[in-house]
């Protein structure tokens, strides 16, 4: 389904997207949002919101507004199980009235993880009169979205079908897995799809111009906890947080040997905040995204840390991770107090000296 919106660009008024597999709904609806969005050069009729706090009423009042300038609105409401939505006075049925009449200028993309609707495809392929008692079992506005709409669920994958997903990740990547290297990673890191993509970034980065990756670089790369790894100290750098960046580091080097990843990752990491520095005053939210290497939703918060951090600590830490790879590499002191004492200098407040 997505793909066939994607090649013909003809998107419905309403879509929903919902599942389990949380991060195949972000990154399916991320990639509609940029191909409806692609064609408002003025970035006033594009919307990203949060259903955390907003009314259902509210999103259907931006969607009925007329696109400025452009030939489409965009609206992508994410968390959209999290909306409150109540049926107006006298039973009026406000949603109701929006899809009997939707505006042919508006995408209105819904997404969330809709938990009581888990297992709707899966009913619907054994008995429509099934999945119709579990559809009118929901709470608006849900049971009408359902009953509407075109939707998609993303039902959990099972663990015979994650070997398939990691090793087309990876090609994605620009990497080969061997078939018992994904047994590693899975055992290691479990099932959940976003916690995996994330040990392949990882291992994408730890291989840097190699092409296969091995059971040893998997042993070396994956596998630390979910609280020390390498993107939670990501975190912490752009928060400025030295403590908590100095314990997160020394406990991934306390559970394996990771200093080069650690390098690597912050390299990144801080090369990506130092190309936003000429893109403050860019409104192309696409463009941003494309440019320093991260998704549209992530951009307020690299623009958190780039406001935390400052030009100058940014580049200062990108000098000090080139001295500390080469410190590394060429002396024998404990690593440990070596990214100890550049993570210090990194974030220190201080103007450099």
């Amino acid at each position: 389904m997505i793909a066939e919106i994607l090649k013909s660009k003809q998107f419905p008024p309403v879509l929903l997207l919902f599942g389990e597999e949380d991060l195949l709904v972000e990154e399916d609806a991320q990639r509609l949002y940029n191909a409806a969005s692609e064609l408002d050069t003025t970035g006033m009729n594009c919307d990203v919101l949060d259903g955390e706090g907003l009314s259902l009423d509210a999103v259907l009042s931006i969607a009925r507004s007329f696109p400025m300038m452009s030939e489409r609105r965009v609206v992508w409401v994410r968390r959209a199980d999290k909306l409150t939505a109540t049926k107006g006075k006298k039973g009026a049925d406000h949603l109701q009235q929006y899809l009997d009449a939707p505006p042919t200028s508006t995408f209105l993309l819904l997404t969330g993880t809709l938990a009581p609707a888990h297992g709707i495809s899966a009913a619907l392929k054994k008995s429509a009169a099934t999945a119709k008692r579990k559809i009118s079992a929901l709470k608006y506005p849900f049971n009408v979205l359902l009953t509407h709409v075109l939707y998609g669920e993303y039902p959990r994958m099972r663990e015979a079908q994650i070997g398939t997903w990691l090793r087309s990740r990876a090609t994605q990547l620009g990497f080969t897995l061997p078939q018992e290297a994904t047994q590693l990673i899975v055992a290691k890191s479990g099932t959940s799809l976003r916690d995996l993509s994330m040990e392949l970034e990882k291992l994408a980065t730890f291989l840097g111009p190699r092409k296969e990756a091995t059971l040893e670089d998997v042993h070396a790369t994956v596998g630390s906890s979910r609280e020390f790894s390498v993107f939670e100290l990501q975190d912490a750098v752009g928060n400025a947080d030295t403590a908590r960046a100095m314990t997160i580091m020394t406990k991934m080097m306390e559970t394996d040997r990771q200093e080069m990843l650690i390098i690597a990752m912050l390299s990144k990491y801080l090369t990506s905040l130092f190309r936003l520095i000429d893109l403050r005053g860019n409104t192309d939210q696409f463009e941003i995204a494309r440019t320093i290497g991260v998704p549209q939703f992530a951009i307020g918060k690299a623009f958190d840390a780039l406001d935390k951090l400052g030009p100058s600590r940014i580049e200062r830490g990108l000098g000090l991770l080139r001295s500390t790879e080469a410190t590394l590499k060429s002396t024998s002191t404990d690593p440990i107090t070596v990214l100890q004492l550049m993570l210090a200098r990194m974030l220190d407040s201080s103007p450099a000296r």
